[in-house]
């Protein structure tokens, strides 16, 4: 029997069968009541949720959204992919395939220039072109070692506070901290945070929020962290798990340190998806309090027009960079491209057939290291990457490569 492959509307009756396979396929053990199929229906307004179905049966899922990333010195549109299933019984079908090739062909015809995403595995998205653009890292302090620097400053002051003031503060906090690589929350996400909206039959955790207050006035840090207690024969084994951290300013962040290392009764903090160059440990008087946790790929993405993307983001040093982009997965890439860099850090990157390449690399090996992240070196190495001029796949690094790492730590 053939699938059918269609739009699923939030408001209709398909959402329920639809959502049925998210949650088979990611192994939810909520139960799809009406009561939660109906919650999530306003969550989906403005998105576009693609199913596969074998009769009525929902067998593959795909939910997309435009949102706004952040690159170096700006921004662009980015097509932000999501709840991609397919059911078990129904792989090796063409249903992936399908789904993500139609997606991505519409959001090129929309003249989105990259696609986004989070991924569950890491071996399934390379072929559609997509590459691990930012990184992000887990964090572990020894709260009983951790002790700032005497010189570290005490600026402004830190509150806790209710889920309903830190969320007022949040927002402008989350969008002055943002760095290249993080997208946008959506409301839905705020007021989940912070406690204020749950789905029918869920408790939300009992997260404490603390909020930094510059000397201005300014809301320029948010905290938001849950505790596990714990005393082993009456030792102190408490744990304290940092679920967001947002600082504008240096001097917000070490407030926020500040007042996690000192908490009275804690054995270990935690941080995850917290970013590769975390600078905690240079703060501290012993170093040695910090483990810096294993490196995780987080966003990978995948450029689908390079040019408007290149063009969009800033760059640290003048340069030329010609290069030749191999796109087997649909080809809204391919081609040889010129990259031009002036002095003052814009570039211009403009469709050049006539040129010769100094360097060829596929779509994937570009979209990982556009934003300013990754490795050219080890594409070479690999033979992903060809040199055909000497030192130009080191110019192409150097030229794309920036002083901070992008990063995101916004699961979607």
């Amino acid at each position: 029997m053939s699938l059918d492959f269609r739009t699923v509307d939030p408001a209709s009756p398909a959402l329920t069968s639809y959502l049925e396979n998210v949650a088979f396929v990611f192994h939810d053990d909520h139960p799809v009541t009406a009561e939660r199929v109906d919650a999530r229906r306003p969550f989906y307004v403005d998105q576009r949720l693609t199913g596969a179905f074998d009769g009525d049966l929902c067998v593959g899922t795909f939910r997309s959204w435009d949102t706004t990333l952040t690159v170096p010195g700006g921004s662009v549109v980015a097509d932000a992919v999501s709840t991609v299933t397919v059911r078990p019984t129904h792989r090796r079908r063409g249903v992936l395939t399908r789904l993500m090739h139609d997606d991505l062909a519409a959001a090129a015809d929309r003249g989105v220039p990259v696609a986004i995403l989070f991924a569950s595995e890491g071996l399934i998205y390379g072929r559609y072109g997509y590459g691990v653009a930012t990184l992000t890292a887990s964090v572990e302090v020894d709260a009983r070692r951790a002790h700032l620097h005497p010189g570290a400053p005490r600026t402004g002051r830190v509150d806790v506070v209710p889920g309903a003031r830190a969320r007022e503060v949040a927002e402008a906090v989350f969008a002055a901290a943002r760095r290249p690589g993080e997208i946008d929350h959506f409301p839905h996400w705020w007021d989940s945070y912070f406690g204020l909206a749950t789905m029918p039959g869920d408790t939300p955790p009992l997260r404490h929020h603390v909020v930094h207050t510059a000397d201005d006035g300014t809301p320029t840090g948010f905290l938001g962290y849950r505790v596990k207690e714990d005393w082993q024969e009456r030792s102190i084994e408490t744990v304290v798990h940092v679920d967001e951290l947002r600082a504008a300013t240096p001097q917000a962040y070490v407030a926020l340190w500040r007042y996690l290392t000192e908490l009275d009764l804690v054995k270990t903090v935690k941080a995850g998806e917290r970013p590769v160059d975390e600078p905690l440990a240079g703060l501290l008087t012993d170093v040695r309090a910090v483990r810096l946790g294993p490196l995780l790929d987080f966003q990978w993405h995948r450029l689908l027009d390079r040019a408007a993307a290149l063009s969009a983001r800033r760059y640290e040093r003048p340069g030329t960079a010609v290069l030749e982009v191999v796109d087997p997965a649909g080809g809204w890439a391919a081609g040889t491209y010129t990259l031009e860099v002036g002095d003052d850090g814009r570039g211009v990157c403009t469709r050049t057939p006539g040129a010769t390449a100094g360097v060829t690399l596929p779509v994937a090996v570009l979209s990982a290291v556009w934003l300013g992240g990754g490795d050219l070196r080890a594409a070479g190495w690999a033979g992903l990457a060809v040199e055909h001029t000497d030192g130009a796949l080191t110019g192409l690094a150097a030229l794309l490569r920036t002083a901070e790492p992008p990063y995101s730590g916004t699961i979607f």
